[in-house]
């Protein structure tokens, strides 16, 4: 695992300011970010539109995305060749109090680490998921954008049957939102759909990525239809795309969803080759 700062318009091994406002107020934004062979980032597009929204959403400096894409471009290679890496986004160093500093240094942080295999792979009869307690909070404002406060996920995560590999999460209207570390989506009446994200959750890299390709549709799905529903998969950037084989008490057997699923990761992983 390599750590690097971006410091004066280069990456070092630096260490993390005590008065970070990420540290101290979490704000700021991160990105889970998979590469292939060559250290690149397929999806670097929509991981780039998220942080803009991020960064808007925020009050980020104008033309911090800029200086996120000159650190992104000049990330050295050996820092990249393990295949995957987080990139931490903050506001940097600040007085004590919620208010923001007059004058703002971003300060980025960048971890690599090596990428779990596809989830299939590691789980080829599909996940074991269950009904998470905890409830997200409808925050528009925070919605869609990965911050760094992340503690309803922190709170699921610890609740999480130790038989499961996910939880589906409501919030606090009932509505099915996401996984915990994952987005949704699942054929209902043969149609393929994803819940919005205006209020709460993750617009994950992936999901983005299905619906630019028109592989899924936007619409509200309740408990009702979730568990009514001839297939169910999640996603995300390091698991790939991987079909859930018992959601609570419903086992799915749906042998033309999962074909469908296959395709779909499918088409993901050539985007890595």
């Amino acid at each position: 695992m390599t750590d690097l700062i971006w410091v004066e318009s280069s990456w070092q091994a630096a260490s993390w300011a005590c008065d970070d406002r990420a540290l101290h107020y979490g704000d700021g934004l991160f990105e889970t970010i998979r590469l292939n062979a060559q250290g690149e980032a397929p999806l670097w597009a929509f991981h780039r539109q998220r942080l803009q929204q991020g960064l808007t959403a925020l009050h980020f400096p104008a033309g911090s995305l800029d200086t996120i894409e000159q650190a992104w471009q000049a990330l050295p290679l050996a820092a990249r060749q393990p295949g995957a890496g987080k990139l931490l986004v903050s506001r940097g160093s600040g007085p004590r109090g919620y208010a923001m500093p007059s004058a703002p240094e971003l300060r980025l942080l960048w971890q690599s680490f090596t990428p779990p295999s596809w989830a299939y792979q590691r789980f080829p009869q599909g996940l074991v998921a269950d009904l998470g307690q905890v409830a997200l909070s409808r925050q528009p404002l925070l919605a869609g954008f990965k911050h760094l406060n992340r503690l309803e996920q922190v709170l699921a995560r610890q609740s999480m049957p130790d038989h499961c590999q996910e939880l589906v999460l409501c919030d606090t209207s009932g509505q099915v939102v996401e996984g915990c570390m994952s987005n949704l989506v699942v054929c209902w009446q043969g149609h393929w759909l994803t819940p919005p994200l205006t209020q709460a959750g993750v617009n994950g890299v992936v999901r983005r990525w299905l619906l630019q390709e028109q592989l899924v549709s936007v619409a509200d799905i309740t408990p009702e239809i979730l568990l009514t529903a001839e297939s169910v998969f999640f996603c995300n950037t390091l698991n790939g795309i991987i079909a859930v084989h018992r959601l609570a008490d419903r086992v799915f057997h749906h042998k033309d969803g999962q074909h469908h699923i296959d395709y779909l990761q499918q088409r993901l992983e050539a985007l890595f080759c």
